[in-house]
């Protein structure tokens, strides 16, 4: 998992909670909105993507994800590459 802070996230408040522990997987800074815009003009957060090995989007959910979804999702995923 990789979390992208959008652009109008204060970079030290970011760069503090990733610091801190809080967060199991790395935080990526997205100052100028780039990485928004090519994944479809992203606004809303939590805007979650599963991606598989080949780089296609196989679920994006927006807002919490449903994680018992998000898990079988995966698990399906893992099973068809295997």
């Amino acid at each position: 998992m990789v979390a992208v802070a959008m652009k109008r996230d204060d970079p030290a408040q970011v760069a503090a909670l990733a610091a801190s522990g809080a967060l199991p997987f790395k935080v990526a800074l997205d100052p100028a909105g780039e990485i928004a815009a090519r994944f479809g003009n992203i606004h809303v957060t939590p805007t979650t993507f599963l991606i598989d090995k080949r780089g296609r989007i196989l679920r994006r959910f927006v807002g919490e994800p449903d994680w018992k979804e998000f898990e079988r999702l995966v698990e399906k995923a893992l099973a068809q590459q295997g």
